[in-house]
């Protein structure tokens, strides 16, 4: 929407699985310049990532429109490990505060692990305005673990404790890592009443995590962009780009077009 003072009040949200330098047959230096293009061409306000390494983050980044910057700490503390990064486009928001925790019984503690997860998991907490408008809103990006229902549930509740910090509106991006209809999707979507974006998304009815093979219809959709009530979805999509059959990562993005309700 476009404002009396000619100023877009829609903002668009993106949450990316990049897919780590894993020795799979699907090299990132390949992967790279394609999820960059996909990101071009999109160019989403917001981006959560998940998985990339540092490397690949700033190689990422660096193929991107210079207005794009990226916040985030790996997994293992500092540099070491997998982020949940989140890039953002410094011409639409300005951050006000960072805060990276880890998603266990002691979520300040670097790397820290409970609850019987596979590694150390963490919460990147981003408080960003609107430079348009001076809208403030909050961004939760994470990855939860594959391994335990329990963790995914705990995680769950911290992250609620986040949003619950601040009268703003929030958005929460991420690999899930389960399907929804699952606990913590019941215990976001119905507990604490989140909208899940990608409820609706049009056309066929394709999962998020593809292994790299493609669109198929009836997989699950493990990544979600959720947000609280005083945001509108106004349109959403999955992003199957590719270029001539190769994936930029074995996920694909997912994307919301948003706007803050008292807008109209």
């Amino acid at each position: 929407m476009i404002g009396d003072d000619g100023y877009m009040s829609d903002f668009s949200i993106m949450s990316f699985n990049l897919r780590y330098p894993a020795m799979d047959g699907h090299p990132v230096a390949t992967r790279l310049p394609i999820a960059a293009e996909l990101i071009r061409d999109a160019h989403p306000h917001i981006v959560g990532t998940q998985e990339g390494e540092l490397d690949q983050l700033e190689t990422l980044v660096s193929l991107l429109p210079e207005e794009y910057i990226w916040l985030g700490e790996g997994h293992s503390g500092g540099n070491a490990g997998e982020f949940t990064a989140v890039i953002y486009d410094s011409t639409r928001f300005d951050v006000e505060a960072v805060d990276i925790s880890w998603l266990s019984e002691q979520p300040e503690t670097v790397a820290s692990e409970s609850w019987g997860v596979s590694h150390a998991r963490t919460l990147t907490t981003v408080d960003f305005t609107d430079i348009g408008s001076g809208r403030r809103l909050r961004v939760l990006n994470t990855h939860l673990d594959h391994k335990s229902e329990r963790a995914r549930l705990e995680s769950g509740k911290i992250m609620a404790e986040t949003i619950a910090e601040v009268d703003v509106p929030c958005v929460v991006t991420g690999d899930f890592n389960v399907a929804t209809g699952s606990p913590v999707y019941d215990y976001f979507c119905t507990e604490l009443g989140l909208t899940d974006t990608g409820a609706e998304v049009p056309g066929e009815n394709i999962g998020t995590f593809h292994r790299y093979r493609g669109p198929k219809t009836g997989d699950g959709r493990i990544d979600w962009i959720l947000t609280t009530s005083a945001l509108e979805t106004l349109s959403t999509r999955i992003n199957t780009f590719n270029v001539d059959g190769t994936y930029p990562s074995d996920h694909f993005p997912i994307e919301a077009m948003l706007r803050f309700r008292d807008q109209h």
